[in-house]
């Protein structure tokens, strides 16, 4: 037989292997495939000088003439990146098409086609199928049509068709299209006169529609989300993503608020070779409950400038004081005092760093006096720096500041603040111990501009030596063939002599709250402007049960307390605190299986009370179940009417393999009230997700105004990769651990 070069002839006399196993897109999600659904296989690609090859097998072949050969039974034709499989074919050489017959397959690189019959030009890989059903493996589109056209290797023209990435089985939704034209190179579909049906409902139609065929982002509509609230009414959303280029993206989401108006929200985030940020914006032109225009902004960056330069961007803006009570979605949202706005220019070295810095608040909360609100640094540098003497063990490190502070209030002192702070220490460790003994020197110096007079304030410079010395033991012991206990008993000790620092300012300095890691911090402050005096003693003991062969812990129990060998004359209100011990702190955590805990109690022992009291217990398996419960006490000491007393609790479990139930319940022991109150139930199928959520948390601690919402989100699997983000972030933050994206 005469075959043209470029053709491999084989007679095969048993069946080739066809098929693959089908993709595995619903993780058990979806019915089991059927023995006829459309499968893809890969084809082979052919060596570079194999290209324009094409190979035929079958059981018979017969010549009808000089340029027609009929291929039947088992009909494989394979060629680079395509495969061909029918009953019978027709081969016409002189035009180099083939007629296919009867039970046809086709698997180019991206998608797979089966048809009744159809013709194909191998020069140009054109060609046409009648009455078929096609696979896109990804996204996993399943689809048919009376007539689909091959224009070349990158595009497929499809006639009346619809797809969906639910399986033939079950077809909870679907797209109809007059026609669809899959762009394999570009992985885009584009679909005339569409009509997306789900549940047996059409939800909309469209003329035009572009979507994704593949992991490129393509821009086009998202899913519309719904909801109510009780502060703004009903709510529609439907959101635009927007791919601009390769490294910029956006969502514009035009949202309509019954009791409020018309609303615009701008989701912007760009990433190049030197920085990364977003900006996010919400503009209300007319709240119609306020008879105003209202806006938030937020952009957050961050830019590679050089080598070691770099320069982040904070700032925050709000319309007014209680846009984010208004408009917010969560308690802790509602009741954010403060928006940050900072400009930070940070230069990195190997042991050096630099750090220049603006920094002003916003004031969100009209409860907060204006003598209340923070300062702002303008500017503030900050220059750290550490390293090892050369060939000794001494280690030596620096931290120095300078910083103008700023305030809205003409009666607060401003002014200049310049601090230095030296130190030296001799790190000692041997396998079982460590002791470093450690001194350095803080010189800071303030010029100060009194508030009501604006004239020059007299303040002396203040120098003090800061002296320490933390030493600890290790032991260990074997408990069991993989598990071994530690016991650590460790000491400090922290001098730092008296100095009156009643005439100082306090820009930016308040009292620490007591904690384990506080036990050996070398001040009780948490900034410059007190420099807590100390002679006192920390004796400290943990305990840990560790893996001996991979180190992670199971259990660790630290318990600590200060004792005072004098009264502590520096204070934040001219008050000496003469108890001869701290308070004891311990914390207890523990990791095992799918459980994790941590508690934390600090007991006073002049009063022989828990003066706070911390609790949380997590579970989280592989199976998406999620269970938290949490507790929370504080003791005010000064007012016992603002202890803080409140429960926590939280989950996501799966009730069968397609619901899940979703929720939280944060309730104030104290004022007897809710605090946030959440439950919803989530269905997941392979093609298609729903979640309700109803959620009641407090909108204003003041005032005690609750905000009641209810949040719908459809998500149709394939249709995009971009959802709705508020319902995620509600559900993030509610549930600590669930991972709500699909």
């Amino acid at each position: 037989m005469n075959v043209k070069p470029g053709y491999m002839l084989a007679l095969s006399l048993c069946t080739p292997q066809l098929w693959a196993d089908p993709i595995n897109q619903d993780n058990g999600l979806c019915p089991p495939a059927s023995a006829s659904s459309l499968q893809f296989q890969v084809p082979e690609t052919f060596p570079d000088d194999q290209k324009q090859d094409t190979r035929i097998s079958a059981i018979q072949v017969e010549n009808i003439s000089s340029d027609t050969t009929l291929f039947k039974g088992q009909v494989l034709i394979e060629r680079d990146k395509l495969r061909l499989q029918a009953d019978e074919v027709e081969l016409d050489r002189s035009q180099q098409i083939i007629q296919l017959r009867n039970n046809i397959q086709i698997n180019s690189s991206n998608m797979a086609i089966a048809a009744d019959d159809g013709w194909l030009n191998l020069d140009n890989n054109q060609g046409e199928f009648n009455h078929t059903r096609y696979l896109i493996p990804d996204p996993g589109f399943q689809g048919a049509t009376p007539h689909l056209s091959l224009k070349d290797k990158q595009q497929t023209l499809l006639i009346d068709s619809s797809f969906s990435s639910c399986p033939e089985s079950k077809r909870d939704w679907q797209l109809n299209m007059s026609s669809l034209l899959l762009d394999h190179e570009t992985q885009t579909g584009t679909a005339r006169n569409t009509v997306l049906w789900f549940k047996g409902v059409p939800l909309f139609y469209s003329p035009y529609l572009s979507f994704p065929i593949g992991d490129e982002r393509r821009s086009g509509f998202l899913m519309p989300n719904l909801g109510r609230s009780s502060s703004s009414g009903t709510e529609i959303s439907v959101p635009w993503y927007w791919n601009i280029a390769p490294n910029q993206d956006a969502i514009l989401t035009p949202r309509y608020l019954s009791k409020r108006g018309n609303q615009l929200i701008a989701n912007y985030r760009f990433l190049t070779t030197s920085s990364q940020g977003s900006i996010d914006v919400e503009y209300l032109p007319d709240d119609q409950l306020r008879n105003e225009q209202r806006h938030l902004l937020k952009l957050d960056s961050h830019s590679d400038i050089g080598r070691h330069l770099d320069l982040d961007l904070l700032i925050n803006d709000a319309s007014d004081t209680d846009y984010l009570k208004d408009l917010g979605s969560n308690f802790t949202i509602s009741n954010i005092t403060h928006l940050e706005r900072q400009a930070r220019l940070n230069y990195n070295t190997t042991n050096w760093r630099m750090v220049m810095m603006a920094q002003s608040y916003e004031t969100i909360d009209n409860a907060i006096i204006l003598d209340n609100r923070p300062y702002r640094r303008l500017p503030q540098i900050a220059i750290t720096g550490s390293n090892d003497f050369s060939d000794t063990e001494l280690h030596w490190s620096l931290a120095t500041e300078w910083v103008q502070f700023e305030h809205e209030s003409n009666t607060r002192d401003t002014g200049n603040r310049f601090d230095l702070y030296p130190k030296l220490s001799w790190p000692l460790q041997g396998s079982a111990w460590f002791l470093t003994p450690t001194v350095g020197f803080r010189h800071t110096a303030y010029d100060v501009i009194e508030g009501i007079s604006n004239t020059p304030l007299t303040i002396d410079d203040r120098n003090l030596s800061i002296s320490s010395l933390d030493a600890g033991l290790l032991f260990d012991r074997d408990v069991s063939a993989s598990t071994i206990q530690t016991l650590e008993p460790r000491l400090f000790y922290l001098y730092v002599p008296y100095e009156d620092q009643s005439s100082l300012p306090v820009f930016d300095t308040g009292a620490l709250d007591f904690s384990f890691a506080q036990l050996f911090r070398d001040n009780r402050f948490n900034g410059i402007d007190r420099i807590g005096d100390a002679n006192q003693i920390t004796l400290a003991l943990s305990s840990r049960l560790l893996n001996k062969q991979s180190g992670d812990e199971f259990m660790s129990l630290s318990l600590g307390q200060i004792f005072y060998n004098q009264d502590r004359r520096v204070s934040l209100d001219a008050t000496t605190d003469s108890r001869n011990t701290s308070d004891i702190i311990s914390e207890i955590s523990g990791n095992w299986n799918d459980w994790s805990s941590r508690a934390t109690v600090q007991y006073n022992p002049e009063f022989h009370r828990t003066d706070k009291r911390n609790f949380q217990l997590h579970y989280g398996d592989n199976q998406q179940r999620i269970f938290n419960i949490g507790y929370r006490f504080f003791r005010d000491t000064i007012n016992a009417s603002d202890n803080i007393e409140q429960t926590d609790a939280s989950f996501a479990w799966p009730l069968t393999k397609n619901y899940t139930l979703l929720g939280r319940w944060n309730y104030s022991q104290t004022e007897k009230r809710d605090i946030d109150v959440l439950f919803g139930i989530a269905y997941e199928s392979c093609c298609w997700a729903l979640r309700i959520v109803a959620q009641r948390y407090l909108q204003d601690d003041s005032t005690e105004v609750y905000d009641n919402a209810l949040k719908f989100q459809l998500i149709l699997k394939g249709l995009g990769s971009v959802t709705d983000k508020k319902t995620n972030t509600i559900l993030k933050h509610a549930i600590l651990g669930y991972q709500p994206e699909y």
